[in-house]
């Protein structure tokens, strides 16, 4: 099993323990560490929750990474996530 296939199983763990979208982002990073990037959360949540790539690639812009010019809030991450993060 792959750093990514593992990361994915400990994220789909986690949400059926009633972790946040932001929280599941956070810990994909800290699991991830060096090797995390906008490829591996892409890779690591299509993965886990099967969320289409292009909902994915405005995820990427959460605030909380701090990649690009232009980033959303928590409220937004959460709600773009959320119709895939359901129990």
């Amino acid at each position: 099993m792959s750093d990514l296939e593992s990361v994915a199983d400990g994220l789909r763990a986690a949400r059926a323990e009633g972790r946040s979208a932001t929280e599941l982002a956070l810990r994909c990073r800290t699991e991830l560490g060096s090797a995390f990037g906008v490829i591996s959360f892409i890779a690591v949540f299509r993965s886990a929750f099967d969320v289409p790539l292009p909902v994915l690639q405005r995820a990427q812009a959460w605030q909380g990474f701090g990649w690009g010019a232009e980033q959303i809030s928590d409220e937004e991450f959460s709600d773009l996530l959320a119709p895939w993060l359901t129990d």
